[in-house]
């Protein structure tokens, strides 16, 4: 086998290496070979790798791309092999996308090894991830990592000796090099390819193909899905009175409100500017206007400001506050329109607060045995289900007699559930 058979053995025929790389190799290897004597194959070799990941903008769409160096010296120190390698990415979790790509590298490396007839090795790189992998001290987040895994314990059955070295990323420049410019020559080739060609994405949730300029990317994971399919996702879940995350599994990504402006309608986009604020105020902290054509969030730090000096030494004392939104005046204690000179016990057993529609509220509530939150005052109806209350706040609690909830384990003795909210009879078609 000669220099060249050998090179396609080791690297394989589908290689990314373009043939001036190639050439380069083989002359390196040609040049080791003869300037000493031929290698034992029970010799140690020193084999190094690494593999990076870089995120480059290529015809205006950004796009992962993944690049492997490799090199294997002998005990000299003498380089006799080195390769590299490049591919793109799909979007994957942010920090388990770099520890596959060193994983394949580490897996390249010990192929060509094992090609080349290498039973003693030593392993040099500056990925403890990897190790951590190997030896079970860090858990397999995926099925890609799982395999790749599985593959390298088999392959490292082949040396009768294999040893692992952690060092510092100078040590390893030379192969950092070279998985630098395999990412440099592949970008290359994609701003060189056809301007006419349009690259195309699979949404990973409906499985259609769509132009890359069509598909929205998660900022903090990089997942990527249709505009199609993150807008339903986005407003299913702000309707559900909650903050859209990226819909891939177990990933709890936040997708970021300015981004979603071009996504979503622009009730719905109010809608979340509403909830990210509210998620963003202590329970503690948040203060609603209590005028019905208002009702604007705020924090008691934002009211106090927007409160005028002269009205801030009154609420001192009276507890006045000054919407931010309407500019009308309430009262901060009992969360009504301001009641100039009167007390608030006295306001609440007033004819002008029975008549109001806070106490219409209230009696409402108690007419349908609706249940306030101790901790954000909302009020609660129970539609159906168990008597264990969720609150959008987070306060978990009894509907029946308003006891804290500890621990997913109820803190009174008031039965769990009421047969008629659980079960349903659903008539079919041609009768009961």
């Amino acid at each position: 086998m000669d220099i060249s058979d050998e090179l396609k053995a080791a690297v394989g025929a589908d290689s990314d290496i373009d043939f001036a790389f190639q050439l380069q190799i083989q002359e390196a290897i040609r040049a080791s070979l003869a300037s000493k004597p031929s290698s034992s194959n029970d010799d140690v070799f020193k084999v190094y790798f690494k593999g990076l990941v870089s995120d480059e903008t290529v015809s205006n769409v950004k796009m992962s791309f993944a690049g492997i160096g490799v090199a294997i010296c002998d005990a000299s120190g003498s380089c006799l092999f080195k390769s590299r390698k490049s591919f793109i990415l799909d979007a994957g979790v942010r920090g388990t996308e770099g520890d596959r790509v060193e994983l394949e590298a580490l897996t390249e490396a010990l192929n060509v090894a094992v090609n080349h007839g290498f039973k003693r090795v030593r392993v040099f790189s500056d990925c403890n991830s990897v190790y951590q992998y190997l030896n079970g001290k860090r858990k397999r987040t995926n099925n890609k990592i799982e395999t790749l895994i599985d593959q390298l314990k088999h392959i490292q059955s082949k040396f009768t000796s294999y040893e692992r070295f952690h060092v510092e990323q100078n040590d390893i420049k030379f192969v950092y090099k070279l998985a630098r410019d395999a990412i440099t020559f592949e970008v290359a080739k994609w701003d060189n390819s056809d301007s006419g060609v349009t690259i195309t994405e699979q949404c990973k949730i409906c499985f259609e193909y769509t132009d890359s300029g069509n598909i929205y990317t998660v900022n903090t994971c990089r997942h990527r899905y249709c505009f199609s399919c993150i807008r339903k996702h986005a407003e299913a879940r702000l309707l559900q009175g909650t903050l859209p995350e990226c819909p891939h599994e177990k990933c709890e990504s936040k997708i970021g409100i300015e981004r979603c402006k071009k996504l979503l309608k622009p009730e719905l986009y109010n809608i979340m500017r509403s909830r990210v604020k509210e998620a963003s105020i202590p329970l503690t902290d948040k203060v609603y206007c209590p005028f019905p054509n208002c009702s604007a969030l705020m924090s008691k730090d934002e009211v106090k400001e927007h409160t005028p000096t002269s009205s801030s030494t009154a609420a001192g004392d009276t507890g006045m506050r000054k919407c931010v939104e309407c500019n009308r005046h309430f009262c901060i204690n009992c969360k009504v329109p301001w009641h100039d000179n009167v007390t608030c016990s006295d306001y609440v057993n007033s004819s002008k607060f029975r008549s109001s529609g806070e106490a219409k509220l209230k009696s409402l509530a108690t007419k349908k045995h609706w249940r306030e939150c101790i901790k954000c005052k909302n009020l609660v109806e129970l539609a159906m289900g168990c008597y264990h209350i969720y609150c959008r706040c987070g306060y978990e609690f009894c509907y029946t007699c308003g006891a804290e909830w500890v621990n997913k384990k109820p803190t009174c003795k008031c039965p769990l559930w009421n047969e008629r909210n659980i079960l349903y009879a659903q008539p079919h078609r041609n009768g009961w």
